[in-house]
């Protein structure tokens, strides 16, 4: 995944490991490393469902790495104050992922996490629907 889509990446210090309490997945940067942590409720997640969650986190990680150290932290303090700046960050990031050509992946991550009894709104990133008529374009776009 980190090489076909996030070449960039393939050098930095990403460790991804069992572990989110709250949130199914979550992305934290720790100086130059990156942990991704995955809620263990996702142990018995088909596969796609596990990546179209791990490339939404890469694409954090993507677009954080276009900052610099003092504008990360900036964007960090604001996702974590506004509800406004974490939604169209969070929008932005899943159109990224389906940019990438990782949209049923995030699909199916969505169902999955539905039939745990989670729910999205548009403060968690796009809403099914748009998800799914999203990729339908860039799918058709890519033929």
């Amino acid at each position: 995944m980190v090489a076909r889509s996030f070449p960039r990446m393939r050098r930095l210090d990403i460790e991804i490991a069992w572990g989110a309490e709250e949130d199914l997945l979550y992305y934290a940067p720790l100086g130059a490393r990156y942990e991704i942590r995955v809620n263990e409720r996702l142990r018995g997640a088909p596969r796609r469902a596990i990546e179209g969650g791990l490339a939404h986190e890469l694409c954090h990680i993507e677009a954080d790495m276009r900052l610099g150290r003092v504008q990360k932290r900036l964007a960090w303090e604001r996702y974590l104050r506004s509800e406004r700046f974490e939604m169209r960050e969070e929008r932005a990031v899943e159109r990224r992922v389906i940019e990438l050509g990782w949209g049923a992946e995030l699909l199916a991550f969505v169902r999955y996490a539905r039939r745990l009894g989670c729910q999205f709104g548009r403060e968690n990133g796009l809403l099914y629907g748009e998800i799914w008529r999203e990729n339908a374009r860039a799918s058709f776009a890519r033929l």
